[in-house]
C-alpha cells in the first residue's frame, strides 16, 4: 500500500514541480527581458573599438557569445574553463534531446542502429559530462583561493556553482553507477511533454537529478547565470560606433521633444 501512495505521488507531485519550475523560468525571463528592454540608453556607450554597421554588431556579439573574445583578451586560462563548460553543457543539452525526446529521429539521422546509438550516447555523455564537472571545480577553487575574487564573493555565486555541480554530478552518477530504465525515462519525458504525466523511473539519482534541474530552472532568471541574455542586450556591445554620423536620441531627448521641462543637463530634480 505505501508503495503504491508513494508512485501516486511522484506521479503527480514530480510533474507538476516540473511544470512549476518551468513557468518560473518563462515567466522570470520574460520579466528580466522586459526589464532589460525598458531601461533607458541615454548616450552612446559603445566599448572602442565598436564596428560602425549593424553587420559588424552582430560579429562582435557573435563573438562575445560564442566565442568570449573579451574573456580571452583578459584572462587565457578563466577562457578556457569558461568555454570548456559552456560547449559542453550544450552539447549534453543537445544529447538529452537527442536522448529522450526524439531518439529514433536523432537515430535515423545518424544512420546507427539502436546499439550503435545507444554507445555512441554512453560515451559521449561520459566524456562532456566529466568535461563539464572539471571547469567548474576549477572555477570554484579559484574563487576560494584567490583573495581578491574571495572578497567580492557573494553566497550566490558559491550557490550557483554548488547547484551546477551538483546537476552535473547525479547525471554522471546514473551514467558511470546507475542503471537507469531508459525506456521509462523517454516515457516520463514523453508524458510530460504531452501534458500526461506517467511515474518516473524508480531510480533516485534520476529523481534527485530532475529536482535539481528543477531548483537550476526556477533560479536562472534572478541569479546571474542569466548573463547571455543581458550580453546580448548590453549598450556597450550591440551599439554601433556612429556617433559622428548619426545623432543618439535617448529618453531625454524624446522628452524634450514632446515639451517636457527637461534641461539640457539632463532631468530637473
Amino acid at each position: 500500500m505505501s508503495a503504491l501512495r508513494s508512485r501516486v505521488i511522484m506521479t503527480s507531485l514530480l510533474p507538476a514541480l516540473v511544470y512549476a519550475s518551468a513557468a518560473v523560468f518563462l515567466v522570470g525571463m520574460g520579466w528580466r527581458l522586459a526589464a532589460w528592454l525598458r531601461a533607458p540608453v541615454p548616450l552612446n556607450i559603445v566599448l572602442t573599438p565598436g564596428p560602425a554597421t549593424a553587420a559588424g554588431v552582430a560579429r562582435r556579439l557573435g563573438g562575445e557569445a560564442l566565442l568570449f573574445r573579451s574573456l580571452f583578451g583578459a584572462d587565457r586560462w578563466l577562457w578556457v574553463a569558461a568555454w570548456v563548460f559552456h560547449i559542453s553543457l550544450v552539447l549534453l543539452a543537445v544529447g538529452h534531446v537527442a536522448g529522450l525526446v526524439v531518439p529514433e529521429l536523432a537515430r535515423a539521422s545518424l544512420g546507427l542502429t539502436e546499439d550503435q546509438f545507444h554507445q555512441l550516447a554512453e560515451v559521449t555523455g561520459g566524456v562532456f559530462g566529466v568535461l563539464a564537472v572539471v571547469p567548474l571545480l576549477c572555477l570554484l577553487l579559484r574563487r576560494l583561493t584567490m583573495e581578491r575574487l574571495r572578497y567580492i564573493s557573494t553566497f550566490s555565486d558559491y550557490f550557483a556553482l554548488a547547484l551546477l555541480l551538483l546537476v552535473i554530478a547525479t547525471g554522471d552518477q546514473m551514467r558511470f553507477m546507475g542503471a537507469l530504465d531508459l525506456a521509462r525515462a523517454r516515457q516520463f519525458v514523453s508524458g510530460l511533454l504531452s501534458f500526461h504525466p506517467v511515474a518516473p523511473p524508480s531510480d533516485t539519482a534520476f529523481v534527485a537529478h530532475l529536482l535539481l534541474v528543477c531548483a537550476l530552472l526556477a533560479y536562472i532568471p534572478f541569479s546571474k547565470l542569466v548573463h547571455l541574455g543581458g550580453l546580448l542586450l548590453s549598450p556597450t556591445l550591440n551599439q554601433r560606433n556612429n556617433a559622428r554620423e548619426h545623432r543618439h536620441v535617448g529618453p531625454w531627448d524624446r522628452l524634450q521633444a514632446g515639451g517636457s521641462p527637461i534641461s539640457s543637463q539632463g532631468p530637473r530634480a
